[in-house]
């Protein structure tokens, strides 16, 4: 399978969760689920999901132990700040992913949380990632389950009063809804839409930037949000234009990723262009790059830049255009970022 049929397939093979959007509208559906023996709980701290087995890519090969989310039976009564995320499911009739538990799956924010739910497990095994950080490690089915909770936990704790009067919001629908307490104005969990673009030369060169936010020797693709009233090809135009200073000829969309930090959908595209003359914008992005495949692997492999990490769709958009998996930093070369 070609890279751009890997990546246009990912969203669509990928194990699917049952959201019950119809159940988990009724008042007492959140705590049936609680008490049904196939739930799992799933526990976040401030973005952080306690990971069973080795978080780092090196030791988790060494040592052939593949990083679990650590999924759990509930205890004691429902908590307040209980969320409920899906139910594990694969569409077609297909089995479960070894390993995986087939059933309902709540999250629990264990920092408002009730008493007993909190930072419970004390194993060496056990450690707390955020989904940036261990996302591209987890089985399929256990990255989306740590994509919605991330999304659904983060949007709760910006979200207790209400845009339209101020009033204090309550949480409805199971953890999907809140309602205002004062002019019963419902609200529902946001998602932002962002383009997110590699950029390619007519020699077939590929354009990075470096964010001024970034240590100077990381390089990436060129991303924004969508104005309103903008579609999806000409925000890449303008985004593009504004930050590398390159006219876009055409665009071909490729896939999408939920980025849920705070709650952006990123909708990667290919954007070509006839111009060879680059400028970063300064404001955003500080040095604009051309990179060959073999220049882009001699500067990764000796240090002299950095690649988004494997957990971002910007990563495998360079991928794609690469040709394959990309070359990682030589051991003996500079220090990493």
């Amino acid at each position: 399978m070609s890279p751009d049929s890997r990546l246009r397939a990912r969203a669509l093979s990928a194990p699917r969760l049952d959201r019950h959007d119809e159940q988990r509208q009724k008042g007492d559906w959140l705590s049936r689920i609680w008490e049904h023996p196939s739930t799992r709980v799933l526990r976040i701290d401030q973005g952080k999901a306690p990971i069973n087995g080795a978080s780092d890519p090196a030791t988790a090969a060494l040592s052939n132990t593949e990083p679990r989310l650590l999924l759990t039976a509930p205890q004691g009564e429902l908590p307040d700040t209980a969320l409920y995320i899906g139910e594990v499911s694969i569409e077609d009739g297909g089995s479960f992913p070894e390993g995986a538990v087939p059933g309902h799956v709540v999250a629990v924010p264990i920092s408002n949380s009730s008493a007993g739910n909190g930072r419970v497990f004390q194993a060496q095994t056990t450690t707390w990632e955020s989904l940036r950080s261990i996302g591209h490690l987890l089985p399929a089915v256990e990255a989306e389950l740590l994509t919605h909770a991330t999304a659904l936990t983060g949007w709760h704790a910006s979200s207790a009063f209400c845009p339209a009067c101020g009033g204090v919001t309550e949480v409805r629908s199971s953890g999907w809804a809140r309602v205002c307490t004062r002019c019963d104005e419902v609200h529902f969990p946001r998602t932002d839409p962002a383009v997110i673009t590699a950029v390619i030369g007519a020699d077939d060169c590929l354009l990075l930037g470096s964010a001024v936010r970034w240590d100077a020797r990381r390089y990436s693709t060129f991303a924004g949000f969508v104005e309103a009233g903008e579609s999806l090809e000409s925000a890449i135009v303008r985004e593009v234009k504004e930050e590398a200073g390159v006219v876009v000829e055409h665009v071909e969309y490729i896939s999408s990723q939920a980025w849920p930090f705070p709650r952006s959908l990123m909708l990667g595209f290919l954007a070509h262009t006839n111009d060879a003359c680059a400028t970063a914008d300064q404001e955003e992005i500080r040095e604009v790059r051309w990179f060959t495949r073999d220049k882009l692997r001699d500067d990764v492999t000796s240090g002299a830049i950095a690649l988004p990490p494997r957990s971002s769709i910007s990563h495998a958009l360079i991928a794609h255009w690469y040709g394959g998996a990309l070359p990682e930093q030589d051991p003996d070369s500079a220090s990493p970022i």
